[in-house]
């Protein structure tokens, strides 16, 4: 596997390009993956970083980690974040082929906040709001799928007030903004397909986000995958002993998310 980092707008980019065999069905033309690890915009949490990535990688599919602006870098973050997002999936887009990615099938994961990110991705890339972060040819910009792990998917309210604090600074009372910044209500027939996980016991960030997103793309026939576990916290990550408290062998019921993940990067067009 060839590991490196590229700096994409001043940020770091960790890139996991795992070796194809001469035999593999899919050589030259696989998934790839960009990964927005959560952590309120404050953070980027590492155990939504790497460690997805080599779950993925393992699976066949290039992945990448984008550690983009967090609130306490900046006075200001707003449209920061996103421009880094859309900027991270270009450049696995323009070089697809030197990668042996399919160019049409570049997916995005966020986390939590991250998974705010990816939404925004998925939904603003063709909003005014995007204008000036896409460039000329914004289809370059949109992830072909998203995969939304226990993601804010709204702006307006009830949802992570810390996320949208440290998003919007002082416009966080403006409702027109918790508007544009809203994954929810920005879904059109343009939206990429999604799989959605969550618990409906996350106390952090209200799994109603997740329920509306789904109804949202249900309302223009747009394909998702929706799963809810019961119990469990937020930020579950892998579920599993190496991102949880948990002994080997005793998993959370969450962890089957990766394997239906990878399904889903591969099968649904």
């Amino acid at each position: 596997m060839r590991v490196f980092s590229e700096t994409i707008l001043g940020r770091r980019l960790d890139c996991y390009l795992p070796d194809a065999t001469e035999r593999s069905y899919y050589r030259g033309k696989r998934p790839a993956l960009v990964i927005f690890p959560g952590g309120g915009y404050e953070s980027t949490y590492e155990g939504e970083g790497e460690p997805i990535a080599l779950r993925f990688a393992a699976a066949g599919i290039p992945s990448f980690v984008l550690y983009y602006t967090c609130a306490p870098e900046t006075d200001i973050l707003y449209d920061k974040p996103m421009a880094e997002a859309f900027a991270a999936i270009r450049f696995v887009r323009t070089n697809a082929e030197e990668f042996g990615i399919d160019p049409d099938n570049i997916s995005a994961c966020g986390f939590s906040a991250g998974g705010h990110l990816c939404g925004c991705t998925a939904t603003l890339w063709n909003k005014p709001v995007a204008a000036g972060l896409v460039g000329d040819r914004p289809r370059l910009s949109r992830p072909d799928k998203v995969i939304l792990s226990y993601a804010v998917l709204k702006g307006e309210k009830p949802t992570n007030e810390i996320t949208i604090r440290n998003l919007l600074g002082s416009r966080e009372s403006d409702p027109e903004e918790r508007k544009r910044f809203d994954p929810v209500g920005n879904v059109d027939a343009q939206t990429p397909p999604a799989y959605l996980w969550s618990t409906s016991e996350d106390e952090a960030v209200p799994v109603r986000a997740t329920l509306e997103f789904s109804l949202a793309l249900a309302e223009k026939c747009i394909p998702f995958e929706l799963h809810v576990w019961p119990y469990g916290h937020h930020g579950l990550c892998l579920g599993d002993q190496v991102t949880e408290a948990h002994p080997y062998g005793e998993e959370h019921p969450s962890s089957a998310w990766v394997a239906d993940a990878v399904r889903f990067l591969y099968e649904v067009r």
